[in-house]
């Protein structure tokens, strides 16, 4: 993966983590269930668990674990997921971006690597969509017609009016 187009230190870090393969998740991690979003690796959850029957939505993946470990870490920095407030929305597009991954992977690879790296890759699509009113915009020259000179009763257009009334 190019962490370099993750401009996000988080995601820098763990793009690291997971191209050297080193995800520290252990086999018996507890599994993502939080924001409406539920990761398992028993298909039997995806329809008869509690979360499947309050209309959570889910994501069945034999690397569940290493998923979870990935949606926890980026819980970590409000700052990209949104807050508390914006959580359902950014783990749902994550948990969409995985099960379309999934979807078009089909038989599962035994390597979680790909899955990470595709969840991650839409967690700075997203931080860029999120922060894109604040790309560098091109300069324009300030003109009349951009900035039209306010007048008012109260006051003047210029110090000459004062003068003349």
């Amino acid at each position: 993966m190019h962490s370099i187009t993750l401009r996000h230190p988080l995601l820098i870090t763990l793009a690291t983590e997971i191209d050297s393969e080193s995800v520290a998740y252990a086999p018996t991690a507890d599994l993502w269930q939080a924001a409406g979003i539920f990761l398992t690796d028993d298909a039997l959850a995806l329809s008869a668990s509690e979360a499947a029957q309050q209309g959570h939505l889910g994501v069945l993946t034999r690397h569940a674990r290493a998923l979870s470990w990935l949606f926890f870490e980026l819980r970590n920095d409000s700052r990209l997921t949104g807050g508390p407030w914006a959580e359902r929305a950014f783990f749902g597009r994550l948990a969409d971006a995985a099960n379309a991954f999934l979807a078009a992977h089909q038989p599962e690879e035994d390597n979680c690597q790909p899955l990470l790296e595709h969840v991650l890759r839409e967690a700075g699509e997203i931080l860029r969509e999120r922060y894109a009113h604040l790309a560098v915009r091109p300069h324009r020259p300030a003109t009349a017609q951009s900035h039209p000179r306010r007048t008012s009763r109260r006051f003047p257009a210029s110090p000459m009016a004062l003068i003349a009334a």
